[in-house]
């Protein structure tokens, strides 16, 4: 065996260092967030470079000791933490003492530093972790730390660094993540020369993303501030209506503190969980505030991962708030109509003569060429002859006189009576339901028919586990004009135009009728089915046995990954099927192991949806006006129903101004 040494100072330092640095990115992580810990209110950030020759940091922060300056390039000096009791109660960024060690092992480095009542401050110079200058001079309160030539003493380091444009992209990208982490301190980002970001510092957390990610960005938020179980999540998710293609506008907070979790992300997603479209996800700014004894942010030498005491509470405080901002916001669509304005050409001032002989002119020129060109091309084939195509001729329809008498007809427009049919319609059918018949002669007066077609009582019953919905007494109920393409109901409110989608809205209300007839009662099975676990799914299913209980699901838990199912949920079980005991375990156990503890919903979302679909409406389906008036004042009222369980908006509106605009009424 060979013979165990004892590491050099410089060698364990370049080891150390390549877990806390990666990149220049890093660097600025480090530092900015000992800036933040100084209590800084103003903080700039230059580089050169993409931060590989160049990056200074400069901050208003309380400065460090002239004394005290070498200790803080020592490997594990920090002043944050003084025992072991203090890693259980951690409110700063930094605290484990290799900052500044970490830097100075890999790159030059200048400080200036000076408390606010010191005469004087300091400066400092270290390169490869050997010192060079330590001397007092004069310099503004609080600190500038210039860091050189990054990884200049590790080339194999060096190399791994992506280009220039690469590497700044990535600091300005975790600027960006501080700056909105902490809206009360100014932050300014300098790129090679060029002032990129400038945050106001004002405290607001809309100020801050409205600097960093824009006004269209901004306009699309909606509030979140939600607490449960001593945990609160505040900040903002953007309206279902505006969602993306990918996770790269998802940022999670933890006291402060950037974070990456799959709870995190799974929990917002399922706030979002019918009320978006399948592949787009919503994009947030949520900052979870809990007490540190709860939650371990001494998982990496990064800082980035974080360990919760309690998952399920972290979820649900996550899940619950996000719900309820999506409950609370107006979501509906509003349509803006764009008058472009056609370019009027230019006016020819010339006289008539002059006109008609530049004309002439053109056309003899052409004839000249299209003579040579017949010179020059022997024709191989007969000339071939145009027959123009002859023209559909156009009849207008013999139709009723265009009017409008108050209360006497159901619509505006002939096409739009209502025409009785007699249609059986089995709601749990397997088969596309076909188009009635229309007949020929139509009979008005859809006032007389005594009940719904599809749509009774029971459609419209309290959902459960949810606020009761009141109408706002001062809030006018809709008047149903008609339907568009028997598809869409029009309604006028106030000074608005409503077009609602009715299919997408009976969906939407079935599927929540369905959703709290959901009952998930345990049957006992007659053979207990056993399933074996990897070691997550086997830890998760452990964890959280009263979820599945609660679901209908009862287990036994045995060595070597086993689990025994005694009970399933006696609606939705079957041999051999997809929601057979076992399949709906791994199922269940999956969702757990990922973060997910909306079991109920991954398990019954699709067989909720089918059913949900194929009991409403359709569209083309003919309502009687009784019929529409009813779907329509129950999404008007219910502010819950905006979206289909596909997450498809269910209401546009148009307002007055917007048509008069259009319509060049008003400037």
């Amino acid at each position: 065996m060979a013979k165990i040494n004892l590491l050099d100072k410089s060698v364990f330092e370049l080891i150390a260092a390549g877990e806390v640095i990666e990149r220049p990115a890093s660097v600025i992580k480090e530092l900015v967030e000992n800036s933040i810990d100084a209590g800084a209110e103003h903080i700039t950030i230059e580089i050169k470079n993409g931060g590989s020759t160049f990056m200074r940091i400069t901050d208003d922060g309380c400065g460090m000791p002239y004394e005290d300056i070498p200790t803080a390039f020592l490997r594990h000096a920090t002043s944050k933490v003084k025992s072991a009791d203090d890693l259980d109660r951690i409110f700063t960024l930094g605290f484990r003492g290799e900052a500044l060690a970490s830097v100075a092992a890999v790159s030059r480095v200048e400080l200036l530093t000076k408390e606010r009542d010191a005469e004087m401050g300091g400066s400092f110079r270290i390169s490869g972790g050997e010192v060079e200058e330590h001397e007092r001079t004069g310099c503004p309160d609080g600190t500038t730390i210039i860091i050189r030539d990054l990884f200049y003493n590790v080339p194999a380091r060096q190399k791994f660094l992506k280009k220039d444009v690469t590497e700044g992209n990535q600091i300005q990208t975790l600027v960006d993540k501080l700056a909105l982490a902490h809206p009360e301190i100014a932050f300014r980002f300098i790129r090679d020369n060029k002032c990129v970001r400038d945050t106001s510092g004002g405290g607001d957390y809309y100020s801050a993303i409205y600097s960093v990610f824009g006004k269209q960005f901004a306009t699309s938020l909606i509030p979140v501030d939600f607490s449960l179980n001593s945990v609160s999540v505040t900040g903002y998710v953007s309206s279902p209506l505006f969602t993306r293609g990918n996770r790269s506008l998802q940022y999670f907070y933890v006291n402060g503190r950037y974070v990456r979790s799959v709870i995190c992300t799974t929990a917002l997603e399922e706030g979002f969980r019918n009320s978006i479209m399948v592949g787009k996800f919503p994009a947030c700014v949520l900052n979870i505030t809990m007490p540190p004894e709860l939650c371990d942010v001494n998982v990496s030498p990064s800082k980035t991962e974080v360990r919760f005491a309690f998952d399920k509470n972290v979820f649900d405080v996550i899940n619950f708030g996000v719900r309820n901002a999506i409950l609370n916001a107006d979501n509906r669509r509003d349509v803006r109509l764009e008058k472009k304005e056609i370019p009027a050409e230019k006016a020819d001032l010339r006289s008539s003569d002059a006109i008609l002989r530049e004309k002439a002119e053109k056309a003899i020129a052409a004839v000249d060429t299209s003579a040579v060109h017949i010179a020059e091309t022997v024709r191989t084939e007969p000339p071939k002859v145009f027959v123009p195509e002859e023209k559909p001729v156009y009849t207008q329809a013999e139709t009723a006189p265009f009017r409008i008498k108050h209360e006497e007809n159901p619509f505006v427009q002939q096409r739009f009576v209502s025409r009785p049919v007699t249609v059986e319609y089995d709601e749990d059918s397997d088969d596309e339901t076909t188009e009635p018949p229309v007949p020929d002669a139509p009979k008005p007066a859809p006032e007389e028919q005594t009940g719904f077609r599809y749509i009774d009582s029971s459609s419209f019953s309290e959902h459960e586990n949810v606020t009761e919905v009141t109408a706002d007494p001062e809030k006018p109920r809709l008047k149903v004009i008609g339907e568009v393409f028997l598809t869409y109901i029009v309604c006028t409110c106030g000074d608005e135009l409503i077009l609602i989608d009715k299919h997408a809205a009976h969906e939407r209300i079935r599927f929540e009728k369905r959703r709290t007839e959901l009952i998930t009662s345990s049957q006992l099975l007659a053979e207990s089915v056993n399933v074996t676990l990897d070691a997550d799914q086997y830890a998760a299913v452990a964890e959280h046995t009263d979820l599945l209980a609660e679901i209908g699901l009862e287990v036994v838990l045995s060595d070597g990954g086993v689990c025994e199912i005694t009970a399933a949920p006696s609606t939705f079980t079957g041999e051999g099927g997809a929601n057979s005991p076992a399949e709906m375990l791994l199922r269940a156990a999956d969702a757990l192991a990922g973060g997910n503890m909306n079991i109920s919903d991954e398990l019954y979302g699709d067989f909720l949806h089918t059913r949900a679909c194929k009991s409403a409406i359709k569209a083309h389906d003919i309502n009687s006006r009784a019929e529409l008036e009813a779907l329509a004042n129950e999404v008007w009222f219910d502010e819950r129903i905006r979206f289909c369980p596909h997450g498809r908006p269910i209401m546009l509106r148009l307002s007055e101004y917007e048509l008069e605009k259009y319509f060049s009424r008003i400037q």
